[in-house]
């Protein structure tokens, strides 16, 4: 258990007690209200602020996105619609 995710630098996550955790991928799992304001990739944005993305796959390489509002279908953004969604994403890579 890590505490609150402050920011990404180059590919490491960097947390409240200023520990680091490398990565390779990220699937970008949205909550009651998404606040994307610790990423600093503009490229994975729009002029809006709202990823770009495919059914949760950016552009930008290992960065993707689970729970996102249509992000398929309607309930995408619900918990009984994102298993789907996330069975795509474990299918993209494998």
């Amino acid at each position: 258990m890590k505490p609150r995710a402050l920011q990404v630098i180059d590919n490491h996550f960097v947390f409240e007690d200023k520990s680091r955790i490398p990565f390779d991928n990220i699937i970008w799992a949205t909550g009651f209200q998404s606040n994307y304001s610790w990423v600093s990739i503009p490229e994975a944005f729009n002029d809006d602020g709202k990823p770009i993305h495919k059914r949760g796959v950016s552009a930008v390489n290992g960065l993707y996105f689970l729970g996102l509002p249509w992000q398929n279908r309607r309930g995408s953004a619900l918990i009984g619609g994102v298993g789907e969604d996330a069975k795509y994403l474990l299918n993209y890579f494998s």
